[in-house]
């Protein structure tokens, strides 16, 4: 007898502790599989590699889903985020419990692809490389305008087998209005050269503005 497969549920939640390419450690990946958008508050408890919670671990994020009015997550769209552990036992974090605290409900349009954010090097080529890091390279491919924040992020020096915790955020001052299919790119000042990792961003409500 088949199994019929179980429908996705509202979001689906996916933490990856440590990448195995590019990515940034610590990597939380949430889809909106409604015909809703919703700007959530996320609530979080760490635990070790065997499951086990850890109380003494506090939990925030890059891009502030862990408190109210932080970024939008657009109906069929991934919001990603990057885990930041202090405290008693930070180091031993290899998974997390997500709960949805709350949401408030948004009339922002359903994405028909997500927004993607790469570090660019001066030829406006994706890299990875901090020292080649000169540039953010942005595309909607909507059919509409969304506004974005952009989050710099740096990370600590790697510490054996543990997952790198980011040390330092800046957010760009201003929130970028695209339009509708555009690229965009924003130059970075020549003396952030090397210090930073990786580019992070998210929705933002201001878009229907």
């Amino acid at each position: 007898m088949r199994r019929r497969a179980r429908p996705p549920g509202p979001f689906t939640v996916e933490y990856v502790p440590l990448s195995a390419d590019d990515s940034p450690d610590q990597l939380l990946t949430i889809k909106n599989n409604t015909e809703m958008s919703v700007q959530p508050t996320l609530s979080f408890s760490a635990r070790d590699l065997w499951g086990r919670e850890l109380p003494g671990v506090a939990v925030q994020t890059v891009n502030g889903s862990h408190r109210g009015g932080g970024p939008l997550l657009a109906a069929g769209g991934t919001l990603v985020d990057i885990l930041r552990f202090d405290g008693i036992g930070a180091r031993h974090v290899r998974g997390v419990d997500v709960q949805l605290a709350a949401a408030e409900q948004s009339d922002h349009p359903a994405l028909e692809a997500d927004i993607k954010t790469v570090m660019i090097d001066l030829e406006q080529k994706a890299t990875a490389d901090p020292e080649e890091f000169w540039g953010v390279g942005m595309v909607n491919p909507n059919p509409f305008g969304v506004t974005v924040r952009v989050s710099l992020v740096e990370f600590e020096d790697r510490h054996g087998d543990d997952p790198r915790q980011a040390v330092d955020v800046v957010t760009l001052q201003e929130d970028i209005d695209m339009a509708s299919v555009s690229n965009h790119v924003i130059w970075l000042p020549e003396d952030v050269r090397g210090r930073f990792h990786a580019v992070t961003h998210h929705l933002r409500p201001e878009s229907l503005l």
